[in-house]
């Protein structure tokens, strides 16, 4: 088996060893609010929502580093939306916290993959019943998007660095978006 392989399985189990074996109570690292306003869009759900999705992203990595700047481990989230004169525009507010594999490991699951794009790309999937089927439809529409735009040895999920979702409640449904940044494995 090739050597950089054995070191990238060996510390990611060392990885997951670590993060099954913190305890359940463990207190989350949170820093002060960020609040982000996204880019005006026409729609709210396919556009002036996922927008203030990236803003808040962006707003946190700027402040905190990127390892604080997944909306699923932020506290005290919240999105507001608002329409005018036919542009809907969305805030969003949280506490972001470090996610846990980064409180884990300080940093070390980020250097494991290295070769990786600058930018990272967000893909909304269909909505679905179950949230689990929203994620799985995200994902998919992430692997897509990111296969037009830089080639399908990129497009693998699970290489993929600085991963989130967002799912909310759709008429019918709920509808997730996937962000993250492609990595070759």
């Amino acid at each position: 088996m090739d050597t950089k392989l054995c070191m990238r399985l060996a510390l990611l189990a060392a990885a997951f060893s670590v993060v099954a074996a913190m305890p359940a109570a463990a207190a989350d690292d949170c820093k002060d609010t960020v609040k982000a306003e996204g880019k005006p869009a026409s729609l709210r759900d396919l556009g002036a929502y996922p927008n203030s999705l990236l803003a808040w992203r962006s707003a946190v990595k700027d402040k905190y580093g990127a390892e604080y700047n997944s909306w699923r481990y932020s506290k005290d989230s919240k999105v507001d939306c608002t329409e005018k004169a036919g542009q809907w525009t969305c805030v969003r507010t949280a506490k972001p916290c470090k996610d846990l594999l980064s409180r884990a490991l300080g940093g070390a699951a980020e250097a494991i993959k290295k070769d990786c794009k600058s930018d990272s790309l967000s893909s909304y999937g269909s909505k679905k019943k179950a949230q689990k089927d929203a994620q799985e439809e995200a994902q998919t529409g992430w692997e897509l998007d990111v296969r037009k735009k830089h080639g399908k040895e990129w497009a693998v999920w699970k290489n993929a660095t600085a991963t989130d979702f967002d799912c909310h409640d759709v008429s019918g449904g709920i509808q997730c978006i996937a962000v993250g940044t492609a990595c070759k494995s």
